[in-house]
């Protein structure tokens, strides 16, 4: 009984995650509702609240699934790529394509952001999930470098994760604002510029040929 019970409850959890983006990207993390969300997905707002503790624990549910999955596909990218700066071109190209044909998200993501950073309980919770795109992309920057036989200084991937991470969102910014102000090509350009300063720089300090 009870694995059927767990597999009732799981089943719920993923229609109801489902239900919830819908219905986010439509009304906005303020204009949604619990009730709006119980609906969509076909089930009573006691089930929500069996899975969740409310509308902000929902989003960061939602939150969380988006970042696997934008991981997910960094790394496709990230591997398949045939050099350093194919990988920074390819990861900047593939964030300005979501911007281009999901603006919603990024819009529902400064809503909440706006509204968490308001809140000292919520706060905290959102910036541990914020802070696993920092972390992946200091890891790819680690594993970039030391494929090239470079190996990156204490913290020096941790910082340049945060400022991927940064100029990625600063970016979107000003695409969302003004579309044409930022061609698409913009940002994996400036990483890959980023890179190919730092891979030359770090090879004359170490006596390498470039």
């Amino acid at each position: 009984m009870g694995g059927i019970r767990d597999e009732q409850r799981a089943l719920t959890r993923s229609r109801v995650l489902e239900a919830a983006v819908r219905v986010f990207a439509r009304s906005g993390f303020h204009g949604a509702s619990v009730h709006a969300i119980a609906r969509e997905a076909g089930v009573t707002t006691g089930a929500i609240y069996s899975n969740f503790d409310g509308k902000e624990d929902l989003f960061l549910a939602v939150f969380e699934e988006h970042i696997a999955r934008q991981i997910e596909e960094y790394t496709v990218r990230f591997e398949g790529a045939a050099d350093l700066e194919a990988r920074s071109r390819g990861g900047g190209d593939y964030w300005m394509a979501q911007l281009r044909e999901d603006p919603h998200f990024f819009q529902l993501y400064m809503e909440f952001w706006a509204h968490a950073m308001r809140d000292p309980e919520l706060r905290p919770r959102f910036a541990a999930r914020f802070g696993v795109f920092r972390e992946f992309f200091a890891r790819l920057i680690e594993e970039g470098a030391r494929d090239v036989g470079v190996e990156p200084p204490a913290g020096f991937a941790q910082r340049m994760g945060t400022v991927l991470n940064a100029l990625g969102n600063g970016l979107a910014l000003e695409k969302l604002t003004d579309p044409d102000a930022v061609p698409d090509e913009l940002l994996g350009d400036t990483i890959a510029l980023i890179f190919n300063a730092l891979l030359i720089a770090a090879r004359s300090e170490e006596g390498i040929d470039v």
